[in-house]
């Protein structure tokens, strides 16, 4: 573990104090902070190993989740399902659960996330996420899995543990078999951990970094058109039709799944591949699978989160939603210059990425169907 350490970090929209306690990996390997457009928390803990906010060679994230991973209790009462939080923390949550399965070889491991799409699937249950741009989860029903004995719930950074709370209140209230809960973040600011009085059940924590943060706004008050479109991304839920499940109605396996076919691509091109919204496990292993066969490679996502340029944010692409919701989309981080060859990956009908973010990027898009 590395040493504590304390810094300040200076927004627009205010102060961050962050103090770290303990950690496996560095701060600044970890994360950077910016500032968001969002009246109920105006900062942003912005991963460097996530694959969203900013670029991240799937090597470095696949390193990140099996070291944390690696700290899950071996002895979880089975069946265990591992839940990750839309939309940040979906392809976290799955590539946990790919580690998990494969570091212990069991075969009671299974995947859920929870989404902001509407699906023709029967719901388990719905949650809030008070702080976020768009505080509305949807849970739907796993079929054909065993009922978990043991939670693994996921996301990317922990502040109150207020969603975490909710979450697990509603799962718990479907699922009152559950016995145990571990969660499971790469981040964790909640210091001593009070939020686990409030877990349904008894709960354990593990994490990469822990720490606190203390966050003064700015005394003057953001312009309101800071935060148009606020109202609409939080009351906003997506509509799929005949959505394939990734992950969204649960799986046991490992999903495995390539695209119908890839764009060309010369021999020493550098690639950055982009995931749509919730769309992000299977870019992820595109992008695990082009590093393998020597390929430069990054990978990221969009994302609904409004973001401010500056501090750990260099730039941002705004577009249409994809899953045609209209709220606005975001891309951060890609810069047109960097000489990279895009190839944005989706699971929504052909056509439905914005010409805007395309033609920004000189990209390619890689249309998922159905593998079966």
């Amino acid at each position: 573990m590395l040493n504590a350490e304390a810094r300040t970090i200076a927004l627009p929209t205010g102060t961050v104090r962050v103090t770290v306690e303990s950690a496996a990996w560095p701060l600044d390997r970890l994360c950077g902070f910016a500032a968001r457009n969002n009246p109920k928390r105006g900062f942003l803990v912005v991963s460097k190993v996530l694959g969203r906010h900013i670029p991240a060679r799937p090597q470095v994230m696949r390193a990140a989740v099996r070291d944390l991973a690696a700290q899950v209790p071996a002895d979880l009462a089975g069946p265990v399902m591992v839940v990750g939080l839309a939309e940040t923390a979906v392809c976290l949550g799955q590539t946990l659960h790919s580690e998990l399965r494969a570091q212990t070889g069991r075969d009671d491991i299974a995947f859920l996330h929870s989404t902001r799409q509407q699906v023709d699937h029967p719901l388990l249950c719905r949650f809030e996420e008070p702080h976020s741009h768009a505080s509305a989860h949807l849970v739907y029903r796993p079929e054909g899995i065993d009922l978990p004995r043991t939670l693994v719930v996921v996301d990317d950074e922990i502040s109150t543990g207020t969603t975490l709370a909710n979450l697990t209140t509603a799962l718990v209230a479907e699922w009152p078999q559950v016995e145990r809960i571990v969660v499971a973040t790469l981040t964790d600011w909640s210091g001593g951990g009070a939020w686990m009085a409030r877990m349904p059940r008894p709960t354990t924590r593990v994490r990469l970094l822990a720490g606190r943060l203390d966050w003064t706004p700015a005394d003057s008050v953001m312009p309101t058109d800071l935060f148009e479109g606020f109202d609409t991304a939080a009351a906003s839920l997506g509509r799929m039709q005949d959505a394939v499940n990734y992950g969204r109605m649960g799986t046991v396996a490992v999903v495995e799944t390539m695209p119908p076919a890839l764009p060309p691509i010369l021999g020493g091109e550098p690639l950055r591949i982009v995931g749509t919204g919730e769309f992000t496990w299977a870019p992820f292993r595109l992008a695990e699978r082009m590093a393998a066969a020597g390929h430069d490679v990054v990978v990221q996502a969009t994302s609904r989160s409004p973001a401010r340029i500056g501090g750990a944010i260099g730039s941002a692409l705004m577009f249409r939603d994809n899953y045609d919701t209209g709220v606005p989309n975001y891309l951060y981080n890609a810069d047109p210059a960097d000489g990279r060859t895009t190839w944005i990956c989706h699971e929504t009908p052909s056509g439905s990425i914005d010409p805007t973010l395309i033609a920004a990027l000189d990209a390619r898009t890689v249309d998922w169907k159905d593998p079966s």
